[in-house]
Parts: structure tokens; sequence; C-alpha cells
């Protein structure tokens, strides 16, 4: 089964809790990279559309379709990518802010979203959510944002037994959260820019 991949990203705008000084913008833009490339190079992913207003982010990546981010917030922008999708395909919705995500990790948990309608990958902590999935794009139930995991389970997302320290649930809000991904290996676009600012990488 090939999927199609939808990834909403703020870019350098985002990420503001990260304090990681003149990094942070920097680093927003390199997790994004680093996912896109992930997904791109992934064997079961056969489009990947990216919703952005900041084109640093698809800067010299190859392979993936560019939506406009059209503004009012996450959940407009990961609609305005489904929109594009054919509706009948596999969809999944994976954010942009996973630097220690790896083609094998989404290819394996893809693996285990095509034996369920509609799931989805909680985060390290199991409140949040940081793949959405569904065997066919229409029937995708985005419900993003705080609590969303729990919102996910009641619009009949099932969730993944992805597991814990696995890129794909090590999204990055927090210098902590940095940490932790750092541990499980980041993509060259974020050694990159921890190297030039000094960070541990």
């Amino acid at each position: 089964m090939q999927w199609s991949i939808v990834i909403p990203v703020k870019g350098s705008i985002g990420k503001s809790r990260l304090d990681a000084g003149d990094a942070r913008a920097a680093l927003a833009v390199a997790f994004a990279r680093d996912a896109i490339s992930a997904a791109r190079a992934a064997a079961s992913v056969d489009l990947v559309v990216v919703v952005t207003g900041d084109p640093d982010v698809t800067d010299c990546l190859e392979g993936v379709q560019t939506v406009a981010d059209p503004g009012g917030g996450l959940h407009a922008a990961i609609m305005a990518g489904i929109a594009t999708l054919d509706p009948a395909a596999p969809a999944a919705v994976v954010l942009g802010d996973l630097p220690a995500l790896t083609p094998h990790n989404l290819d394996a948990t893809l693996a285990l979203a095509v034996g369920e309608r509609r799931s989805f990958v909680p985060d390290s902590l199991m409140t949040g959510t940081t793949m959405l999935a569904a065997t066919r794009a229409d029937a995708l139930r985005p419900h993003f944002g705080p609590g969303s995991a729990e919102l996910h389970r009641e619009a009949g997302h099932v969730a993944l037994p992805v597991p814990q320290g696995t890129g794909l649930r090590l999204d990055v809000d927090e210098l902590a959260d940095l940490h932790r991904a750092i541990d499980a290996g980041v993509g060259p676009h974020t050694r990159a820019v921890l190297a030039s600012a000094s960070l541990s990488a």
C-alpha cells in the first residue's frame, strides 16, 4: 500500500517555546526538513504534501508538493493539504517537528496503520498526536492541539503500538524534547544547525 503524507509546517515562526536563543528559527526549519526528508525516503510513501508559508522549509528539497498555508492555524493547514489528495487513497498527517523521524520508522508505522481504518500515533507524553492515518483520506478526522490523543480516540482513530523513544513519537516543543530527540538521533539538517550553534548533538 502506498501512502500520501501531509506535513503542515509553520517554519521559522514556529517553536516559540523552544529556548534555543538565536538558533530557534533555524532549528524549527531544520526539524521540518528532516521530517520531510524522512517521509520522501520512505518506501511506502508515494506523495508528500507540505503545507507552509515559509519557502526555506522546502528550499532544495525535491520531490514534494507544496501547498500555501491558508492561515487560520494548524487545522486549516492540515485540511488544505488533505483537500489536494485522492479521497479514496491511504493518507496520513505527520507533524513537522520530528527531527528524529527515519524512513524505516515511518514505513514500519504505516505498515501497522494498514490494519486500521483510522489510526494515530501518540506523542511521548501520550496526550498529543504526532501522526494521524486512515486507509482513505476522506476518513481522516484531525483534532490536533491540546489533548489531541483523546480527541482522536473519540473520533475513531486507534492508537498504534509504536515504541517509546521512536523518532515518530519525539516531537520537539521545548529544550528537554530536543535533548530526547538528540539521544534518539536527529537528521542531518538538525545536526548542522546544532553544530553551527555550538549546541550538543
